[in-house]
């Protein structure tokens, strides 16, 4: 079950600001709400009922019910876990903090991800003669996870962060593009999807907003979560990281379980070449 408490606290600039009373009362209150029906926290929050109602519905599919059984799941959760990073914070805590937040986000990118889009996308790869793998800043990382795992199973796999060397390389018919921007906003992955179209080849895109710019030029769109989207102090890409290489991981075994006698077979020939000629 996922964490209704921590889902609020990431979401919560995006109510409205009546629903934002209510979010920030459940915050400051979970144990009391537990015990109240929809008239009673709104009256508490300063609302009319409906916003309550409304609410919970984006909270919940089971409406306020829904939420309030999931707070009693909570309640004995320390809440400290649902806030930032911060100097007093001990290494126990902070592992605390990232063990919620990285299950948290794998939990919540198994809700958003279309599993027919993840075994579109693997088909395609499947049927491609060669593959172009392209992320800016961390999302290179995931880009590079990405090429390691599909070129040990025989798909070539050109990643780099010359924007100029893919764009050259990939105007041959039967190519793929793989472009992984957390924000889908990142300028050069853009351009890279619209040199892409321009020569008729596919574009899949690893983001977390399917509304984004980078989105709406993909062919196949594969989302994850990201709680670190409304955070105050993000210092640098975690568990935004952490849902795109779990894409990663679900589209490479979605590859593998296509052919998998014949995968399983490259695999482990490429494992007998590293111990034969590297240890």
């Amino acid at each position: 079950m996922k964490s209704i408490l921590f889902s609020i606290h990431n979401q919560i600039a995006s109510f409205s600001k009546s629903e934002q009373k209510v979010a920030q009362y459940i915050l400051d209150h979970p144990q009391q709400v537990i015990t109240m029906n929809a008239d009673t926290l709104a009256n508490r929050a300063g609302v009319s009922a409906a916003t309550v109602v409304r609410l919970a519905k984006i909270l919940s599919t089971d409406g306020f019910p829904g939420v309030k059984i999931q707070l009693s799941a909570e309640t004995k959760i320390d809440d400290s876990l649902y806030t930032e990073v911060n100097p007093e914070d001990t290494l126990k805590v902070v592992k605390q903090k990232m063990e919620f937040r990285i299950g948290h986000t794998i939990e919540q990118t198994n809700h958003s991800l279309d599993d027919k889009q993840v075994q579109k996308a693997a088909q395609v790869i499947k049927k491609a003669d060669d593959v172009y793998a392209y992320g800016l800043g961390a999302s290179s990382i995931v880009a590079a996870d990405f090429q390691q795992k599909f070129i040990r199973v025989g798909k070539p796999v050109v990643q780099t962060m010359d924007t100029h060397l893919i764009a050259t390389g990939m105007v041959r018919p039967g190519t793929v593009l793989v472009l992984v921007s957390n924000t889908g906003e990142t300028v050069e992955s853009q351009k890279l999807a619209e040199v892409a179209h321009e020569h008729q080849i596919s574009v899949i895109t690893i983001t977390h907003n399917k509304k984004s710019s980078l989105a709406k030029k993909s062919d196949i769109v594969l989302v994850h979560d990201d709680s670190e989207e409304n955070e105050k102090l993000r210092t640098a890409a975690t568990t935004s990281l952490m849902a795109q290489l779990y894409v990663v991981d679900l589209l490479y075994y979605s590859f593998l379980t296509m052919d998998f006698d014949k995968n399983a077979d490259i695999l482990r020939e490429s494992r007998n070449v590293i111990r034969k000629h590297f240890k």
